[in-house]
């Protein structure tokens, strides 16, 4: 049988007719139309309807002030771990990766995304806790050390570099340490930027 409209062929028992999408009066057997434009032209008053496209979630607005923030109360938990493992008769290097972490992700938090100037922002932050956080702990030992002579803890802060320059403290013990630490917090800042910057894009 055939399409009353378009005139193709269409199968015994069809309700409507796949190529122009009218009903088909199965009473009817009518002839085929052999002009092939008026077929194109009755398909083409058959559209199926569009599905439309998912929309993208727009992405979350940097608060780099925030983003600060949070990046500075990371770097304080870091440099505690710092001092704290140092302390305690542990090796800090690996206290190098909280920092990392710790900053960045405080960032992230309260920045709620990162960008090029939030990573440049922890990277800064990363570089100088360690040193900071290092003479900290070396002044902590001196005051210790030094308390029942009247020593305070800002001046042991302060003599830490004379210190150094007499060689109560040993130079190349305290710039390995100090490089343990930068390397272990290098190695955390790479991986948690790394996949920061692929959930960014996702």
């Amino acid at each position: 049988m055939y399409c009353e409209k378009c005139g193709m062929s269409v199968p015994d028992g069809a309700i409507v007719c796949d190529v122009c999408g009218a009903v088909i009066t199965q009473s009817e057997n009518v002839t085929p139309v052999e002009n092939k434009e008026e077929i194109y032209a009755a398909a083409k008053q058959f559209q199926r309807p569009s599905i439309p496209e998912p929309e993208e979630k727009p992405q979350k607005r940097e608060l780099p002030f925030l983003g600060f923030i949070g990046a500075l109360v990371g770097a304080a938990i870091g440099g505690a771990s710092i001092i704290l493992f140092s302390q305690a008769g542990y090796i800090a290097s690996i206290s190098g990766l909280i920092l990392a972490v710790c900053t960045i992700k405080g960032y992230k938090l309260l920045g709620r995304r990162i960008s090029k100037k939030g990573a440049l922002i922890c990277a800064i932050l990363i570089l100088v806790t360690p040193y900071i956080a290092d003479r900290l702990d070396w002044a902590i030992s001196i005051y210790q050390a030094f308390a029942d002579e009247g020593a305070t803890l800002a001046r042991a802060f302060a003599v830490v570099p004379d210190f150094l320059k007499e060689g109560y403290i040993q130079k190349d013990v305290y710039i390995k340490n100090l490089l343990m630490v930068y390397a272990f917090a290098a190695l955390g800042a790479l991986g948690t930027l790394q996949d920061l910057f692929k959930n960014n894009r996702t």
